[in-house]
């Protein structure tokens, strides 16, 4: 059975995403309206302040650098109102623009750095030594890097340990033409290079075309457009998603800017932060990943703040069990919702329409895509059964870059995408995600999600967070699940790993038990989009003789 969306399909733009977003927008906001404000200065950029901006940045590179067209920017930087100032700088000067994750050590930006053949790199100050070291690894000139992320005061004009900052060197170029791509090019010239979690070996470069990116934004926009035209007032958005993920550069950058909707600005979540900010700035709607709706539902701090503005939080990067959403929205009194894609996707391939959520659920598919979900033989399994997730669509990627082969496997010939997600459809036409094919245990033939697993270990009052993963038992000859358990400060000393266990045993059947033991850690180690780093806690499972008492 093919899936389709409940929405009808949609025009895509066949241009660049500068032109779309900044020259042709749809919506009549007043262009001296904020569109990314600082959350701690205030500072913030209009929409004429980001256009015009974006054409001198752009300008600046070809002035500076004799920038051409398909060269690569790297953008080393966690969140600021600078980031889209560089990257549709960059999109206007016909360059790529890869993002790497603002934590990286100076091995692993410098893997980026060459694998893309980055010609410049935007690095924030706070990491301008580690920059300096993987460029010079890379081979980027030293004065090919600029310096990100001071805003504040007469030192943003000045130069920053012999690098331009980036409006010194704004103040180096006036505003350039942008480049115009036509519609074969807006379709095939790649516009963000991503780097895939490396999960399954070393990251791959994600090649996200201009249309894919479009497509994206509209698809959504589309799909929530009968939600947003019931809202009494604009939203107000929190971003502390990273902008250098997929997730957030979408749905904060350009699905922002095509909104014409403020964005407060944080360079990385902070729970107290964040709540202040929803006070102070009288923020609307949150784009999460589960962690935070942990702490929305557990945390004593949430009680502290006025967060009756706040009227929506949508979730992705990682699944969100039915008894956190519900816990969220019990508290707060707000909408829950979930939604489901990947970065090889643009990212969003799936939302729950807002009249109609299922806690669980990720929702239906967006407009101009269809779906199947097969076996592992590849036959289409019957609505109601689990099997794999494919998906086709003008978001879906170009391919990964220089390696045809990963490519291959995972587009097939009729163009569907094989995401790896195991999900079952329900009678209306909602999926689930069950697991991820590579994250399945299998305990004597049977198979364990370890989302299952998670979801019902975060409903017991002592547990703050909790991560599950398959540890190998030599005796038994099979995977048993393991349970890694952050618990509040509040109880920690106060649960045993036996009565975790036995709290996970009266919710399942006997082969989806923790036979594999629990332990408790300090905090359940994820990434900054909120995935758990199963790779970590499998290695340090697997160094532990594994358990089978239950």
């Amino acid at each position: 059975m093919v899936y389709r969306s409940p929405i009808p399909d949609i025009h895509i733009p066949e241009q660049d995403i500068y032109h779309v977003l900044l020259e042709h927008p749809t919506q009549s906001t007043s262009d001296d309206a904020r569109l990314f404000i600082d959350g701690t200065t205030n500072i913030g950029h209009t929409f004429d302040d980001l256009r015009r901006l974006t054409k001198q940045f752009a300008g600046a590179l070809q002035v500076n650098f004799n920038a051409q067209r398909g060269q690569v920017l790297a953008l080393y930087s966690p969140n600021s109102i600078d980031y889209p100032v560089v990257a549709f700088g960059a999109l206007a000067a016909g360059l790529v623009v890869t993002t790497a994750n603002a934590a990286y050590t100076a091995s692993e930006l410098t893997f980026q750095l060459r694998d893309a053949s980055a010609s410049f790199l935007v690095a924030d100050y706070a990491a301008l030594d580690t920059a300096v070291e993987a460029a010079t690894r890379a081979g980027i000139p030293r004065h090919h890097i600029i310096v990100a992320g001071i805003i504040d005061g007469a030192a943003r004009e000045q130069q920053h340990r012999g690098h331009h900052t980036v409006y010194s060197f704004l103040a180096t170029s006036s505003e350039c033409t942008p480049v115009r791509l036509t519609a074969r090019e807006a379709a095939t010239q790649t516009a963000y290079l991503c780097y895939s979690s490396g999960t399954t070996g070393q990251p791959k470069g994600v090649e996200l075309t201009h249309r894919n990116i479009l497509a994206n934004v509209f698809q959504y926009a589309a799909f929530e457009h009968e939600h947003w035209k019931r809202l009494p007032a604009r939203d107000v958005l929190v971003g502390f998603l990273p902008f250098y993920h997929i997730y957030g550069l979408t749905v904060l950058i350009h699905v922002s800017i095509h909104r014409r909707v403020p964005v407060i600005v944080m360079r990385r979540f902070q729970l107290d932060t964040f709540l202040q900010h929803v006070e102070r700035y009288r923020i609307t709607m949150a784009y999460v990943a589960p962690p935070v709706c942990l702490a929305l539902a557990k945390d004593p701090l949430v009680d502290r703040h006025d967060l009756s503005s706040l009227r929506e939080v949508l979730s992705g990067a990682a699944p969100l069990g039915p008894a956190l959403a519900a816990a969220v929205r019990t508290r707060l009194g707000i909408l829950v919702r979930q939604a489901s894609g990947m970065s090889e996707t643009s990212p969003v391939t799936m939302v729950p329409l807002a009249d109609s959520v299922v806690d669980g659920s990720v929702g239906q598919l967006l407009p101009n895509m269809t779906a199947k979900v097969i076996d592992e033989h590849g036959r289409e399994v019957a609505p109601g059964d689990a099997g794999e997730l494919c998906v086709r669509g003008p978001n879906v990627m170009k391919g990964y870059l220089n390696n045809p082969t990963a490519t291959a496997n995972m587009i097939d010939a009729d163009g569907y995408l094989h995401t790896g997600d195991v999900v079952r459809v329900d009678a209306a036409g909602d999926f689930y995600i069950v697991d991820r094919i590579k994250e399945l245990i299998k305990y004597k033939g049977y198979q364990v999600a370890p989302a299952e697993l998670e979801a019902i270990l975060q409903t017991h009052e002592a547990i703050a967070d909790a991560a599950v993963v398959p540890v190998q038992s030599e005796a038994l000859a099979t995977e048993l699940p393991r349970a890694y358990v952050a618990l509040k400060p509040s109880h920690v000393g106060a649960v045993t790993a036996e009565e975790v266990a036995q709290y996970v045993a009266q919710h399942v059947a006997p082969h989806k038990q923790l036979r594999g033991g629990v332990e408790f850690l300090d905090v359940v180690p994820r990434s900054p989009s909120g995935k758990i780093l199963r790779k970590l806690l499998r290695g340090q499972a697997n160094e532990k003789k594994p358990l089978a008492k239950i």
